[in-house]
């Protein structure tokens, strides 16, 4: 055994970044030998983390021949400033638990909104904040309380910050929007793609109803109406529906991130040529497809930093509490959707470790998309990916993911991108 490990060295987990592309081969060590982990030139995703943790491994080997990669690769992460992160999976600022607590303060109390709902010049009765990653501020509200105006700045459009309201101010907001909608003929003549605006406001309103009871039968019917909207708006607009996911850069949040892969689905469902009924069973799978993550401790499902392999354990149960939440009332390809996103081309996926054509088409592109916008979405512990830098880990992925249906996603999203 000794003279096996002399054309190796050691590399801690901890020193290799997620989501960055290891240019070298990574080896393990069994009982009685090295045996290669993952080959060069794939991603060190979240999930590669979390199985080597789940299997106790904290030291990897990489080859000799390969040091002067792994030096570049450690020169290449501390350019770029790479923080620490700490065991519980928090690097800076979330390393102090007091920014912990007022980080977890702000998401559960506050709803994300987006400055182009907001009609420049008219009046509001709730207040609105500016949103940092651990706190907010006022920013505008009613009755000039605090000095703040009750009138939506005419630049509000060019403003570079995201905006909040308290969850208790959510029907005023809502009253807000339906006002703004019933002119929305009027409105869209003046503002740009004013329509989709209010067609994702309300998307979202729908879901996080959804997301919060999730036994209702009337919410269930609620998302079949969603998904028949979208799908009419995709349709209509096959070349250029991307207006309606102007959300994917903001923070995530798991409504905003349902109604993305349920558009997203839809449209590379489309561009492959599936029947609208079809259509319309994926995209109710694909909104509906995080629905078991009500039943996951809201602090670890929203945590502002990487989860440690216990944590992940408990948010992979989302999967298959989803089929105990939703019981018959939706169609077997629709819950292929949401019981198999998770799953591998190389059956490294969970929760039922399914391989090629054993999982459900559906599922295949539940998978691709869903990782997509998760690397898309800013997170607090990390930057929003660009679309050319998803599409190249996509890419670099050929193990895991469809590779015929990731072809067909990036021609379908790069004329999204050229529309």
């Amino acid at each position: 055994m000794v003279t096996k490990t002399l054309n190796y060295f050691p590399v801690a987990t901890k020193d290799l970044k997620v989501n960055t592309i290891l240019d070298f081969d990574i080896f393990i060590q069994t009982s009685s030998n090295i045996i290669l982990f993952r080959k060069q030139n794939l991603p060190f995703t979240e999930n590669t983390l979390h199985n080597l943790a789940s299997n106790k491994v904290k030291t990897l080997f990489i080859s000799e021949d390969d040091r002067d990669k792994v030096d570049n690769y450690h020169q290449t992460l501390q350019n770029n400033n790479s923080t620490n992160i700490s065991s519980e999976g928090f690097s800076a600022p979330f390393d102090n638990p007091e920014n912990v607590e007022k980080y977890y303060k702000t998401y559960f109390n506050y709803y994300p909104i987006e400055k182009e709902n907001l009609l420049p010049g008219s009046r509001i009765n709730f207040n609105i904040c500016k949103q940092s990653n651990i706190d907010v501020e006022p920013y505008i509200g009613p009755g000039n309380k605090n000095g703040l105006s009750d009138v939506v700045p005419e630049n509000i459009h060019e403003s570079n910050f995201p905006i909040v309201i308290h969850n208790g101010d959510i029907p005023l907001y809502k009253e807000y929007i339906k006002n703004i909608a019933s002119e929305h003929l009027q409105l869209s003549k003046n503002i740009p793609d004013f329509q989709y605006n209010i067609i994702r406001e309300n998307s979202k309103f729908v879901i996080r109803d959804i997301l919060e009871d999730p036994k209702n039968q009337d919410n269930t019917h609620q998302a079949s109406e969603l998904v028949e909207t979208l799908f009419n708006t995709i349709m209509d607009n096959k070349n250029n529906f991307n207006r309606l996911l102007k959300i994917t850069t903001h923070d995530y949040y798991t409504y905003t991130h349902s109604l993305n892969v349920c558009s997203l689905s839809i449209g590379l469902g489309a561009s492959i040529n599936l029947k609208d009924s079809e259509l319309i069973e994926l995209g109710l799978g694909a909104l509906l497809h995080d629905i078991g993550k009500c039943s996951v401790d809201p602090r670890i499902l929203n945590k502002p930093g990487i989860l440690t392999a216990e944590e992940f354990k408990d948010v992979q149960c989302h999967v298959t509490a989803s089929k105990g939440l939703l019981g018959q009332r939706i169609s077997k390809n629709s819950l292929s959707t949401i019981l198999q996103h998770h799953e591998k081309m190389s059956g490294s996926g969970y929760p039922y470790n399914l391989a090629g054509d054993q999982i459900h088409l559906f599922g295949r592109i539940g998978a691709i998309v869903d990782f997509y916008d998760a690397l898309t979405t800013k997170r607090p512990y990390k930057k929003a990916y660009t679309p050319f830098e998803a599409f190249q880990l996509l890419s670099e992925v050929k193990e895991d993911y469809d590779q015929s249906l990731i072809k067909r996603f990036i021609v379908m999203l790069g004329n999204q991108v050229k529309a």
